[in-house]
């Protein structure tokens, strides 16, 4: 049986098809998961990765779109620290008017005026929160909601609103974007036709990721050298 077969969801519930949302990897999580995701877990496979439960992932966009909505778009600030998520920002605050930071968050840009990245939105949107802490730690020092996107390994503390899904996929992220975008100027009674892959990061691979499989494998060698030592 597929993953396909075992996710039965109505189509006509869904934003987009539910292919989409498994072809771009929206609903594969990680190894790790907090008791703050497990609500929106669907299952966890047998290489121990955790699956998403797509209705539920499809619903908190509608939620998040709807919210999104009732702010003016310059009340908005979108932040990624994440790579992948930079040009998805960059697409959601050129379709909608809000504000992107795509560069590093400097500290104080939220709770320092005098500074001069100092911003005063009435909104927060964050691609990972883990990737984006010290803009979410602002926010609750200043009372500025925050609606993020949440891995599996995500703790919630400080978020007002959870988007359930991968957050590590350059292609998971540009749906998600690409969606919200589509779903808050549909709300607001504006056109959206841009494509998919407008959204899509072209940035390589990031060196830290692949530094941290590099590690990653060479710790499961030497627990593995360790067992056939002790046997």
């Amino acid at each position: 049986m597929t993953e396909e077969e075992e996710i039965i969801v109505e189509e006509e519930e869904l934003l987009v098809p539910l292919d989409d949302y498994l072809s771009n990897g929206v609903h594969v999580g990680l190894k790790y998961k907090t008791s703050d995701m497990r609500e929106f877990i669907y299952k966890i496979r047998p290489d121990k990765l955790c699956v998403f439960d797509v209705r539920k992932i499809n619903d908190r966009i509608k939620i998040a779109a709807g919210f999104i909505s009732r702010y003016n778009p310059e009340d908005i600030l979108l932040v990624s620290n994440r790579v992948y998520g930079k040009r998805c920002i960059k697409k959601f605050a050129q379709y909608t008017g809000a504000k992107a930071i795509t560069k590093r968050f400097v500290s104080g840009t939220l709770t320092n005026p005098n500074i001069e990245t100092y911003s005063e939105p009435r909104l927060i949107i964050v691609t990972d929160p883990s990737a984006d802490k010290q803009a979410i730690e602002e926010a609750s020092i200043v009372g500025i909601p925050v609606v993020a996107i949440c891995d599996t390994n995500t703790r919630i503390k400080n978020i007002d609103l959870v988007i359930p899904s991968n957050n590590k996929g350059k292609n998971s992220l540009a749906l998600i974007y690409w969606i919200l975008t589509r779903e808050v100027l549909k709300n607001k009674g504006e056109k959206f036709d841009a494509p998919l892959e407008e959204f899509i990061s072209q940035a390589e691979a990031q060196p830290y990721l692949l530094e941290m499989q590099e590690r990653q494998r060479q710790q499961r060698l030497k627990r593995r050298r360790k067992i056939r030592r002790k046997k």
